[in-house]
């Protein structure tokens, strides 16, 4: 059942929160390792259909099917943070969890912990997704809340929106636009107290170019590749050991991800050491003042010009004028 249980964890940034329906979502996109899956209790296990998510009541996923040691099972998953939680929301003593199939976990089960049974004696296997996660659930959890924020979809709210008078509409647009500013301010000094200029600027970079469809494996990768150990690879080995992670399907040829790694690697080999590069283009700009307004701060900077120099003497030309915005 999709609820608002939350769970704060201690992450590489500080404490954060995440909820179980950002867990259901993992599940419902695979996002995670799906190769050589293994149960608790060590059967092989491959996924064929996650299931249809149940936004009623009952278990989160209904009619999901799976393999396990080559058996295929059809049936319902459930999705929770710990084993626990399952005789905790009392799923022993309901019906509707009888046809569960697979109880998916983010932690895995305490060791000697009993396995969990419904009501009909059925004792359905486990998968704990945390080992198998190739991103770290803080930078998960971000990206769900600023999909939050922006009400992405949301057209309810967006009628309501439009039926708000003008001068609170521009009131409630500064407010959650200064909430989305603080909050990856929040986030950006995080990284930065964690891994530094450089490897922020590094991470950052790479996550713009993969857009919004491959923020995650291009994230990815900047993690498994630190800047010093990106420069002088190959962009098609770097691809190629994402494969099956990256979303291709309608995708423009200028944004496929394996250009994009080609541009960013030309950079490298022509400005290894761009992130202090960059850093000294931005001390250079005139520290904004209260009060001033956008389009007078942009031509008091000089911004255009800046932003055009910036693109020739550090990124090489190799970015458009929309990514290099970003």
């Amino acid at each position: 059942m999709v609820c608002d249980q939350v769970q704060e964890i201690q992450g590489l940034y500080g404490p954060f929160t995440l909820t179980e329906r950002v867990l259901q979502k993992i599940w419902l996109r695979q996002a995670f390792e799906t190769r050589g899956l293994r149960t608790r209790s060590g059967k092989f296990l491959e996924v064929l259909d996650p299931g249809k998510w149940n936004l009623l009541g009952g278990p989160d996923f209904k009619a999901a099917s799976i393999r396990l040691d080559g058996h295929v099972l059809r049936g319902d998953v459930e999705v929770h943070f710990n084993a626990s939680d399952w005789y905790a929301h009392q799923h022993e003593t309901n019906p509707e969890f009888n046809h569960v199939i697979l109880h998916v976990l983010l932690y895995e089960d305490a060791l000697g912990a009993p396995a969990v049974q419904t009501l009909n004696g059925s004792v359905p296997d486990s998968l704990a997704l945390m080992p198998l996660l190739d991103r770290d659930l803080e930078s998960i959890a971000m990206d769900e809340a600023l999909l939050e924020m922006e009400r992405v979809n949301e057209l309810e709210w967006v009628a309501e929106f439009l039926e708000l008078p003008v001068a609170e509409r521009l009131e409630r647009l500064r407010h959650e636009a200064d909430s989305r500013w603080q909050q990856k301010c929040h986030y950006a000094s995080k990284r930065l107290e964690a891994v530094g200029w450089s490897e922020a600027c590094h991470q950052a970079c790479l996550e713009v170019l993969g857009y919004a469809r491959n923020r995650a494996p291009m994230a990815t990768l900047a993690l498994h590749y630190p800047l010093a150990a990106m420069r002088g690879q190959s962009a098609e080995r770097l691809y190629a050991s994402r494969t099956g992670e990256w979303k291709l399907s309608g995708l423009r040829p200028a944004n496929h991800p394996l250009k994009r790694l080609q541009q960013y690697l030309q950079v490298l080999e022509v400005v290894p050491d761009w992130p202090e590069r960059f850093e000294s283009a931005v001390r250079r700009l005139p520290p904004p003042r209260d009060g001033i307004e956008t389009s007078a701060l942009r031509r008091e900077a000089g911004l255009s010009k800046w932003l055009e120099q910036l693109r020739e003497q550090i990124f090489c030309q190799q970015l458009g004028a929309t990514r290099l915005n970003t």
